[in-house]
């Protein structure tokens, strides 16, 4: 069948084909028209918004703010395309203030829907007996304008959703689906406001209520069902035309998707994975791998500075000076943890009389290698004077080792406390200290190690050769998508070629922290495994450095120990606290 030539003329589009095409651009289901509405309450100053939800939206949403309201000039224009009172030449476009400033929203509701608008301004009230009005359109047709009793601000009405569009009421989702991502949007939009009160109604019964409140307030009250309050924290951020607050819980509120992690630039929430990215970076150390922080990003930066005109619904932003927002974000997050240091008490803050895991080397063995005795799978370390009942230190505090535990946990007496070491984050954590320490030392390798990589790869490993040269890896070029490995530091000589070719594959996939987790990586692989057994002294050695460490998690975010108190147990066994030596209570002592 041959398709007729002539239809391959060019031809302008008549308005009304143009206009549902527009309008399908920035309306697409229920929450299109809960954000736009909301946007334009916001902006109109409203300190007090109402959302009423029938039918997840399908059926009406309803809108009633107490904002700046319109006359009845505006009110006769503000349904028609691009029609706007927020921005007025293209250089305005550079420094947008408001949410919304194109004027598509009620010119593409007012063409997929019954659109009933009634508003009055502030000037208006108490003038004259109706100083509100109504203005009524369906698909685009104008049906009533006309003066109407009212308040101060507007009252948008929307109902009979794409009774024109046939076709798009089929990809619609139920009422439940529909009034889930209305919800979803009135959160978010309430989220940056924290000063507004809003409220949500569906189906006649009210739903959400956001009195005003502070930022940790709101979020507190947006999420409190699914994370506890108590470790949420706040902490501003000034930067050169920006600021940035993060909203964010300690390592102990984590999951395992990014639902919590969510970024806000001027009011907006946006999709800008650079940002997630930096709020992950910042508690890369905090959380077991697989985790995700609980965080809220909230950027307030010059309008001058960002670009929101490239998406019609504004998920997306351009910045001018992203890399310096990055850091600032990753700076918050460091200086929450910072505050919060999940840190030993003081008096398990210990100095070591002796060296503690500074092992000198066997012949062939490089330095810091826990070595494989003879007749198994036991790490030997030599003695650095440890007496065999505990290690003593120069304030006279010391630590008891009681024994492995499940052949994961070595388990310490200290004064008033039992603790609980992970044997493998304890010894990975402080390897990876010491790597990120110390300078080192490149030994030539008697034959190169061969590796190929992908083109990704490749060219990270040519734009961070440089880096690799500062861990002591000397890496040279052997052919197109081939590389050699002729000098390893002394630390990273222990590993075996396949962990150091699958390290340096993995460096080379990019990403800002490639030399922290490349130095994560080989920590973990030189540590002690689960199911090692660990000789007494080597556990004490162990115990005292662990005992020492400023930030007591695996660099994957794992608690290295984990403490029980002398009165905790007493009250495990039911055991009396007040007297705990058993004088004055009628009981045996402790120890009985």
């Amino acid at each position: 069948m041959t398709a007729d030539k002539s239809s391959r003329r060019i031809r302008i589009l008549r308005d009304d084909v143009s206009r549902k095409i527009a309008a399908g651009e920035v309306i697409d289901r229920p929450l299109s028209i809960v954000r736009e509405l909301l946007d334009n309450a916001i902006d109109a100053g409203a300190s007090s918004i109402d959302v009423y939800l029938e039918g997840g939206g399908l059926t009406r949403v309803r809108v009633v703010d107490d904002g700046a309201g319109m006359g009845p000039e505006d009110l006769l224009l503000c349904w028609k395309a691009h029609a706007t009172s927020k921005i007025e030449t293209e250089d305005d476009l550079l420094c947008v203030t408001s949410l919304g400033f194109r004027g598509e929203a009620l010119s593409s509701v007012a063409v997929a829907s019954r659109l009933e608008i009634v508003s009055m301004p502030e000037a208006a009230e108490g003038t004259r007996e109706n100083p509100a009005h109504r203005l009524v359109v369906r698909g685009g047709d104008s049906l009533a304008f006309e003066a109407c009793p009212g308040r101060q601000g507007t009252a948008v009405d929307v109902s009979e959703l794409f009774f024109n569009y046939p076709a798009r009421k089929k990809f619609l989702r139920s009422a439940s689906s529909e009034s889930l991502m209305c919800r979803s949007m009135f959160v978010d939009r309430a989220l940056a406001h924290p000063s507004v009160a809003f409220r949500l109604f569906a189906d006649g019964e009210l739903r959400l209520s956001f009195p005003p409140s502070t930022l940790l307030e709101r979020v507190t009250a947006a999420y409190g069902q699914q994370l506890d309050a108590r470790l949420l924290r706040e902490v501003p951020v000034e930067g050169r035309g920006f600021s940035v607050r993060l909203v964010a819980g300690l390592p102990e509120l984590r999951r395992r998707d990014r639902k919590l992690l969510q970024v806000f630039v001027n009011r907006r929430r946006v999709s800008e994975f650079s940002l997630i990215q930096a709020a992950e970076h910042a508690f890369a150390g905090y959380l077991p791998g697989g985790y995700h922080p609980v965080a809220f990003v909230f950027v307030d930066i010059d309008p001058g500075l960002v670009d929101f005109n490239i998406h019609p619904a504004k998920k997306e932003v351009r910045f001018r000076t992203l890399p310096e927002v990055h850091a600032a974000v990753v700076a918050a997050g460091q200086k929450l943890l910072a505050a919060e240091a999940v840190a030993p008490a003081p008096q398990a803050r210990l100095q070591p009389a002796a060296p503690v895991l500074d092992i000198p080397p066997r012949a062939g063995v490089p330095t810091g290698l826990p070595r494989q005795a003879a007749a198994g799978s036991r790490f030997v370390f030599p003695s650095v004077g440890v007496p065999e009942a505990q290690a003593h230190y120069a304030d006279g505090e010391h630590i008891r080792f009681l024994g492995q535990v499940f052949g994961v946990f070595l388990a310490f007496e200290l004064p008033d406390r039992l603790v609980l070491l992970d044997q493998h984050a304890a010894h990975e954590k402080i390897l990876f200290e010491r790597f990120m320490a110390r300078q080192p030392v490149p030994q030539e390798m008697l034959f190169p190690l061969s590796f190929d990589v992908s083109d990704e790869e490749d060219e990270q490993l040519v734009r961070e050769s440089a880096g690799f040269e500062a861990l002591g890896i000397v890496l040279r070029r052997a052919g197109a998508r081939s590389w050699e490995v002729t000098a390893l530091g002394e630390d990273f000589l222990p590993l075996g070629e396949g962990d150091i070719v699958e390290m340096l594959r993995e460096a080379g996939r990019g990403g800002e922290g490639w030399r922290r987790d490349f130095l994560a990586m080989a920590a973990c692989r030189l540590a002690i495994k689960e199911g090692d057994a660990v000789d007494p002294v080597t556990a004490r050695e162990l115990g005292a450095k662990a005992l020492q460490l400023q930030n007591p998690r695996c660099p994957h975010g794992r608690p290295v120990w984990h403490e029980l108190s002398r009165d905790a147990l007493f009250r495990l066994v039911d055991r009396p606290v007040e007297d705990s030596s058993g004088r004055g209570t009628g009981r045996p002592p402790a120890g009985a």
